[in-house]
């Protein structure tokens, strides 16, 4: 594994032999090392004043097998977010919960915009719907709400018959994460889980509730999750690609991880 420091940003030769450039910044807020992916801007390491740069470098070229594995995906995000356009959408699905949701546009005089559940899968987005960036971030946070009435329960169905305990949940519109898992047991799960198929919304519910049992992604760690989910090296894969499924007004121009 070879890292190539140039003058203003730094290459890492990944193992398939592409060499991707990432920007490093210094922050004194930061305690740690940490790594920002994102489908339009790549990759940026954010890092503390007193972390040494050349121990920096190597942290990351330590993390260059999982840095490949994370924006193997995104080229098609790229894609998607260059050459969809910028619509209104009419209706979509929400394989998770297999519903599917039509939307109709009312324009108001109100220079906000707001969407609601008119009758059983119908949603009216009204205000200023002339304005499509707008009625986007609309249904973004409706998509929120929606997921927390829904993610939650299914994630303590899961948590308790297995006997595994977290002290709460959040569901967030996360730019970067499926979901996490904090080491005081707190779980956060994307809204955008919505979007995709029920066996890889309960893989990524199984995957947070085994760094319960282990913080990290050490062998213990896939121990556990094999054995509650005896198709988690599949699922792992597909997963992947999985955020080819969330539509481009979901987006805001993410790319996703575990």
């Amino acid at each position: 594994m070879m890292v190539r420091e140039g003058v203003d940003r730094v290459e890492l030769v990944l193992p398939d032999g592409r060499t991707i450039a990432y920007a490093i910044q210094i922050s004194p807020k930061s305690r740690s090392l940490r790594l920002k992916l994102s489908a339009r801007s790549g990759m940026v390491v954010m890092a503390p004043p007193t972390l040494d740069r050349q121990k920096l470098i190597a942290l990351v070229a330590g993390k260059a097998d999982w840095i490949g594995e994370r924006l193997a995906g995104f080229d098609a995000v790229r894609h998607l977010i260059a050459t969809e356009p910028s619509a209104r959408p009419q209706a979509f699905d929400l394989p998770a919960l297999a519903e599917s949701w039509r939307v109709e546009y009312k324009p108001t005089r109100s220079r906000t915009v707001g969407a609601r559940i008119d009758q059983p899968g119908r949603i009216v987005v009204a205000g200023a719907v002339d304005d499509f960036d707008a009625c986007h971030a609309a249904l973004r946070r409706w998509l929120a709400r929606h997921a927390s009435v829904t993610l939650a329960p299914w994630l303590a169905n899961l948590a308790e018959p297995a006997g595994l305990r977290y002290a709460d949940v959040t569901i967030k519109n996360q730019r970067t994460r499926w979901g996490s898992c904090s080491t005081t047991a707190r779980i956060s799960l994307n809204c955008k889980l919505l979007f995709l198929p029920r066996d890889l919304v309960r893989y990524v519910m199984w995957h947070e509730l085994c760094h319960l049992l282990e913080p990290n992604h050490s062998e213990r760690f896939w121990m556990h999750l094999r054995h509650l989910e005896p198709a988690a090296d599949s699922l792992h894969g597909r997963m992947r690609d999985a955020w080819k499924a969330v539509p481009t007004w979901a987006q805001r121009g993410a790319g996703l991880v575990l």
